[in-house]
């Protein structure tokens, strides 16, 4: 399979897939989580985002988001949803999705309204930490620590 999305294009293909399985309530909760959620966070973490991804990259990484934007489009006007919040919380959580550990803590900002109804999207990420906790967890491992 050719990586359009990058090296992550699976995880933002069943992302996709599963965007089409979210009820009308469903679609309420995410709208609600993102309206919920910091506007400063959300630029910081795309401000980190683009800092971080070369030319292609970021070049994928917009190709998730803007497919997801378009897949909850469609999908939300099937069930008469017309909040355009659940359309930017899913091109906020297909771009962190496409950039997976490259943003750090920045993925939990972007995915989090939609993380309350697709535990998967916790579970593609469990272990995420900014880089200098994950510095720190590397030395301590060196050193022989536990976490």
């Amino acid at each position: 399979m050719r990586q359009i999305f990058g090296p992550q294009t699976e995880h933002v293909l069943a992302f996709l897939a599963d965007l089409w399985l979210l009820s009308p309530e469903q679609m309420t909760t995410v709208t609600a989580a993102w309206k919920q959620a910091s506007e400063l966070e959300r630029a910081e973490a795309w401000a980190d985002l683009r800092r971080i991804a070369s030319g292609e990259d970021w070049d994928q990484i917009l190709a998730a988001a803007s497919v997801a934007r378009r897949q909850a489009m469609d999908a939300a006007y099937l069930l008469h949803q017309v909040e355009w919040e659940f359309w930017a919380a899913a091109w906020d959580a297909a771009a962190a999705v496409a950039a997976q550990e490259r943003i750090g803590s920045g993925y939990y900002v972007l995915a989090r309204p939609l993380m309350t109804v697709m535990p998967s999207l916790s579970e593609t990420h469990a272990d995420a930490r900014v880089p200098a906790q994950r510095e720190r967890a590397r030395a301590a491992e060196k050193r022989g620590e536990r976490r």
